[in-house]
């Protein structure tokens, strides 16, 4: 069974690095969203459509890429076995992503001396190490200052929309997440076999405690699908 994992809004899946070293029984593909274009979630979502596996898979969404992951459900592909949600969201995720989207630009935010104080305090958690930091701030650096706006414009239009899906879904949801509001409610609202796994750490809660995580995954994957076991 292949995992697909799409990134949060860095779109790069550079932060991926982590959690991939430990996801040792999963074939894995990452797909990373566009730096150029229109950043709409249902163009993002068709470029993501045309580079999925023509085989079976589960796909894992990051952060803002749960509604993209939302988006493409609703396409129906018969490929499309399960789907993991990590500190993902169906709606405007409380008030810190929209505040953010008001005190562009990042890439400026991140020059400031306190910055690496910031992610920790607000992203990464406290033990987050020199080289996360750099990782995050190369991951971002790299898309361009326009992208990063539009997908945080997209954040900032989210509405939950109430669908309902059958197929297994795991909502893998950081205790101490400050960016997003605890949005369980929705996802039991919107997914009828959905398992719910909390977790103590920040909203990068793949990159503060990949291996813990990547646990996570491979044992759902394996109760879903006991023959990738």
């Amino acid at each position: 069974m292949k995992l697909v994992l799409l990134p949060g809004m860095d779109g790069t899946g550079l932060l991926f690095r982590d959690v991939l070293a430990h996801l040792t029984s999963l074939e894995c593909e990452v797909i990373p969203l566009p730096h150029a274009g229109p950043q709409d979630i249902d163009r993002l979502a068709r470029h993501v459509a045309s580079r999925l596996p023509q085989s079976d898979y589960v796909m894992l969404a990051e952060s803002f890429s749960g509604k993209i992951a939302e988006t493409l459900l609703l396409r129906g592909d018969p490929n499309l076995k399960a789907v993991i949600f990590v500190a993902s969201f169906l709606s405007r995720p409380g008030w810190l992503l929209p505040w953010l989207a008001a005190a562009l630009p990042i890439k400026a935010l991140l020059a400031l001396p306190a910055s690496s104080l910031a992610i920790r305090w607000f992203l990464m958690g406290r033990q987050a190490s020199d080289e996360t930091i750099a990782r995050f701030r190369q991951a971002v650096i790299s898309v361009p200052q326009k992208v990063l706006g539009q997908r945080l414009g997209q954040i900032s239009g989210m509405r939950f929309e109430r669908r309902r899906f059958t197929l297994p879904a795991l909502y893998l949801r950081p205790r101490n997440d400050v960016l997003v509001s605890d949005v369980t409610a929705q996802f039991r609202a919107s997914f009828a076999n959905l398992d719910v796994v909390e977790l103590g750490g920040p909203h990068f809660i793949l990159q503060a405690r990949p291996e813990r995580c990547a646990d996570i995954i491979m044992d759902a994957v394996r109760a879903w699908f006991p023959a990738c076991g």
